[in-house]
Parts: structure tokens; C-alpha cells; sequence
């Protein structure tokens, strides 16, 4: 069947094309990190800007490794499908709002030439929470091309615009800031630009929510079957969607296509970091130990559900200050019910990658909070067990500092193990070490147990 491009999008009428012309679109967003979960969230809020008439939320996307979803999508005109799934169907929709997929370095000539434009408002960032780590020497480092970029707009005497993080970090904005500054101070320039990126560029922090599996071939041949054309950019994703910023004069253009401008981003980050991220993350871990591929069959397993809603409930939700409007079960609940949605194929191998640059603000951070504040720290203790177990392991863990970790992780001495593991210098935040005894013994039952003899005995009081 044919491939999706500029010629066919509009005969697919079943999936919801673009009404408006690809060639009014005018390139308002520079995007690093081109990836699924941008194609699924941000790009989706822009393409709903331009269906209201606004054509000023097209977008440049920028990979970095490789060029690979640069060329797939560019093989498309740009041109994909967000297939929204759930148990009541099917709601595609194709998708205009990325008019450019580009490679950096490969493409820095059109980029600068972006940056320059004064249709540019905003860029965006999806490049994972270890692309933040300070590596400001590097000229490869993603802090150095956003620098590089708004180089370019200084000196072509243009305003600022914001620069937003969609990184799964506290304070992200505030981070953002911290790592380009730096990036520029290590550059020795005394021409002013650190002054005008301070004074008019803004970092407002945000949050992102939405679950985007990883690409199948499996959802791309069903696709094709029931809708006619072939995608291989096809994304399917959830229904729910939602992405909420700090107070910003872009509110006045996106607000009403549905992000949400708020005083203060923090508790609603927190919120999301630590009830679902780090929901997320443990169950990632236990169906790793369990031999369970998808999260969705893990969520409604009857011995790791309810290990699950009592560490939501009785130990995450209660490690912070939720918003006010805002019931901590309640959302708990919600993403349970979301997590187990059976039409999106997450794995829980690919959740369960990078949990060093991941964990410090998903269980880390909310564990010391907790015993800070005398409250119960059982399930969030044998959380971070597991994913120290699931190091020692697995062959095959993709994180950054796996080489590092590893090897100590599989100290027989579970003890030492847990200490110089969660005590390593590579890591941004450490447990505390009060903490370490309870690691300690559930990662020695973690050794000598099944993961589900262990949840049962925990339910039944036995340990």
C-alpha cells in the first residue's frame, strides 16, 4: 500500500488529515529530539494551533545520534499518524505540524538560519534526563547547541523567545537555564550574549504526560489493514495528553489548544515524577525480575497490583505536597488505569533503561523525603532493591552508567553492594544512609526469592 506523503494525506480521510495547507505552515518551534514522545505530545499540541488557524506552530525537528528519524520522517514529507488507543477504539490522527526533520551537525546551516527567523517563538527539548548531565565542554553536548543556536539570534539583534524542557526533571526550566548559562560561561565570550540569554530568554519549567510506546512493526501492519496506507513514523499512544507550564506570554496562543498555564509547575511535576514516573519505573523493574514483557499484564498482576496501590498510596503520595486542586488517590488510581490500558504494547524493558539518571528524582528523592518525615518507606525500599537486583541481572541494561554500576551491584556481599552502588559519586542524588539497612535485607531476599514469594509474603504481613 502507499506510503504517507504530501500527495495522498488528504484521500485518508478516516484518519483525520490536516484541513489547512502544509505551505502556510511557518516554522515557529526548533525541537531537539526528535523522538516519539514528541511526536506524540508537544508536536500535537502545535498541529491543534495550526487546525485553529495559527499558522505560526510549525516545527524544525533536530535529531541528534543519528539521522535515522530525520530520513524516515523526511521519506514522508513529514508527514505521520498519533493512532490515540484504548478500549473503546481507535482515534488517528495525521499530523502536519513538523514541516522540517533535520540532523545536527549535518543541518546547522538551516538551523541557525531558524534561529535568526523572526517567526521563531519557542524551542523545545525531549533528549532524556542524561543529556542534562554538565559535559559544557563538550561541542557535541546538547547545552552547547542550544547555546550555539541562540548565538545566532543574538547576533542577529533579534528578542528572546522560551526554551522549554519536556524532560522528566524537577524544575526543569531551572535546569535548563543552569546547563546553557554554563555552557556559554565555559566559552569565555564578553560580548554581552550571557547578559541577553539571562535577561531575555526564558527557561519556564513544565510538565509532560503522556505514555508513548516504543515504534512497532506489529501496530504499523494492523494500521495499514484496517486505515490503507503505510506508516512507518506511525505512533500510537493513549488518548490522554497534557502539558502544563509556568506562567508565560505563550499562554496567550496555546492556552487555548490546551496546555495549561499555571503559577507555579512544581507540585503538579512533583505529582507526576513521583506517582507515575516512579510507579513506572518500579514496575518496570519488578516484571523485568518477573519475566513480564509488558507493563499493562504487570499492572494487573494480582500479586504486583496491590504491591503497586500501597506504594502510590501510602508511601509516594505522601513524600510531598500535591497541588491544591489536585486528589493524590485519586491521580494514583488514574494512572493504574492508564498504565494497564491493553492497546499500547509498553515494554518494561524500555522503561526500564537509564535508571541511574531516572531513579534520583523518581524514588530516590521521595524515599529520603519519607524518612524525613517518619513516614513508612517498606515498598519504595524494596523498589530500589529491585532495581539494584535487575542491574546485577541483566546482561543487557542500557544506562549510561552501567559499566560503572554493574560490577558493583553483583558484590556477593549484598551489604557492600547496596552501599557502594547508591553511594556512587556518578549519581545526582543518594539515599540516605539510614535507609540502606532495609535495601539491604530486601535485596537479599530479591537474591535467594522469587519477586512474587516476596510481594506475597509482604501482603500477608509475614516480613
Amino acid at each position: 500500500m502507499p506510503l504517507l506523503n504530501r500527495t495522498n494525506y488528504r484521500s485518508n480521510s478516516s484518519a483525520n488529515p490536516p484541513s489547512y495547507a502544509l505551505s502556510d505552515v511557518r516554522i515557529g518551534v526548533l525541537h531537539m529530539g526528535l523522538g516519539a514522545f514528541h511526536r506524540a505530545h508537544q508536536a500535537v499540541f502545535f498541529e491543534h494551533a495550526l487546525r485553529g488557524g495559527n499558522m505560526n506552530y510549525g516545527v524544525c525537528g533536530i535529531t541528534q545520534r543519528t539521522s535515522d528519524i530525520a530520513e524516515s520522517l523526511n521519506a514522508q514529507d513529514c508527514l505521520y499518524t498519533v493512532n490515540a488507543r484504548d478500549g473503546a477504539g481507535n482515534q488517528p490522527m495525521i499530523v502536519g505540524a513538523i514541516r522540517e526533520a533535520t540532523f545536527y551537525p549535518r543541518d546547522v546551516a538551516r538551523l541557525l538560519e531558524i534561529a535568526k527567523s523572526p517567526d521563531l517563538r519557542l524551542m523545545t527539548i525531549t533528549v532524556s534526563e542524561k543529556a542534562y548531565r554538565p559535559d559544557s565542554d563538550s561541542t557535541l553536548s546538547v547545552p552547547r547547541r542550544i547555546a550555539t543556536l541562540l548565538a545566532a539570534r543574538f547576533e542577529a539583534g533579534l528578542p528572546g523567545i522560551a526554551v522549554i524542557s519536556c524532560d522528566n526533571l524537577p524544575s526543569n526550566g531551572a535546569v535548563t537555564r543552569m546547563v546553557v548559562t554554563n555552557a556559554i560561561k565555559s566559552q569565555g565570550r564578553n560580548d554581552g550574549f550571557l547578559d541577553w540569554v539571562e535577561e531575555q530568554i526564558r527557561f519556564p519549567n513544565s510538565m509532560v504526560d503522556r505514555i508513548v510506546p516504543a515504534i512497532t512493526k506489529e501496530n504499523i501492519d494492523e494500521f495499514e489493514k484496517a486505515y490503507g496506507y503505510r506508516d512507518l513514523s506511525l505512533i500510537t499512544t493513549e488518548p490522554y495528553n497534557e502539558w502544563v507550564i509556568d506562567q508565560d506570554p505563550l499562554s496567550e496562543e496555546l492556552g487555548p489548544v490546551g496546555v495549561r498555564f499555571v503559577s507555579h509547575v512544581e507540585p503538579y511535576e512533583m505529582t507526576k515524577i513521583r506517582i507515575f514516573n516512579g510507579t513506572h519505573s518500579t514496575l518496570a523493574y519488578l516484571c523485568q525480575l518477573s519475566g513480564i514483557e509488558y507493563v499493562a499484564q504487570g499492572i494487573v498482576d494480582p500479586t504486583l497490583a496491590p504491591f503497586i496501590t500501597r506504594l502510590q498510596e501510602e508511601e509516594l503520595s505522601r513524600s510531598f505536597t500535591p497541588p491544591y486542586d489536585l486528589d493524590p488517590i485519586e491521580y494514583a488510581c488514574t494512572i493504574r488505569k492508564r498504565i494497564s490500558n491493553p492497546t499500547l504494547l509498553h515494554r518494561s524493558a524500555q522503561i526500564a533503561m537509564d535508571g541511574s539518571q531516572k531513579l534520583p528524582q523518581r524514588l530516590f528523592t521521595p524515599a529520603n523525603d519519607l524518612l524525613a518525615a517518619g513516614l513508612p518507606t517498606t515498598r519504595i525500599t524494596l523498589a530500589i532493591a529491585a532495581w539494584l537486583h535487575y542491574l546485577a541481572t541483566n546482561a543487557a541494561v542500557s544506562d549510561p552508567l552501567a559499566p560503572q554500576l554493574q560490577p558493583i551491584a553483583r558484590n556477593r556481599d549484598a551489604a557492600a553492594a547496596v552501599e557502594q552502588t547508591l553511594r556512587a559519586e556518578q549519581l545526582v542524588t543518594r539515599v540516605d544512609s539510614a535507609l540502606l539497612p532495609a535495601i539491604t535485607k530486601w535485596l537479599e531476599k530479591l537474591r535467594c526469592q522469587p519477586v512474587h514469594e516476596i510481594l506475597l509474603e509482604l501482603e500477608r504481613g509475614s516480613i
